[in-house]
């Protein structure tokens, strides 16, 4: 990863990204949510740091509610390994590596696999995949998870988000 690559990046996602989301699992019943993720970078240091929060949708089966909220750092400091670490408001704990990363003319895409996760006995591994495009300023990401119940890698989460005014 080079240092304007970063700085392009960094540009890019810095600011609030509003959108909506769907959540599946096989051990769940699917739901809606609303999202809040904000980013806010370093572009010294190549850090950049963010906050998700999640609203469940108001459905027959699910009233309207908080649903999820973490916190964490995303570092290229060290260009031949950058990461992920973040901390969940249930206590959860996660370092993902950063796998790869591509840039077309319009689009970013990440890739990062976890390599750590502490606090919580049901995950076995997760993987997030953030598609940002440069025209539409749209982020989608993807986010797999395997638990103990579910050992093959299912996919958890799709989310699409508008960058902010």
């Amino acid at each position: 990863m080079r240092n304007f690559e970063f700085k392009t990046l960094a540009e890019l996602l810095e600011g609030n990204w509003q959108g909506e989301g769907t959540g599946f699992f096989p051990t769940i019943q699917t739901f809606e949510y609303t999202e809040l993720l904000k980013f806010e970078c370093d572009s010294e240091r190549a850090i950049m740091h963010y906050e998700q929060k999640t609203w469940i949708k108001p459905t027959l089966a699910n009233t309207a509610r908080n649903a999820h909220w973490e916190s964490g750092f995303i570092s290229f400091e060290q260009e031949e390994n950058p990461w992920m670490m973040n901390v969940h408001s249930n206590g959860r704990v996660e370092s993902l590596a950063l796998k790869n990363i591509t840039c077309d003319h319009e689009v970013f895409e990440l890739t990062f696999l976890s390599n750590y996760i502490k606090n919580d006995e049901r995950m076995l591994s997760s993987d997030r995949k953030w598609m940002i495009n440069t025209m539409t300023k749209t982020l989608t990401y993807e986010m797999s998870m395997s638990t103990l119940k579910v050992r093959d890698k299912q996919l958890h989460l799709t989310a699409n988000l508008k960058k902010g005014s």
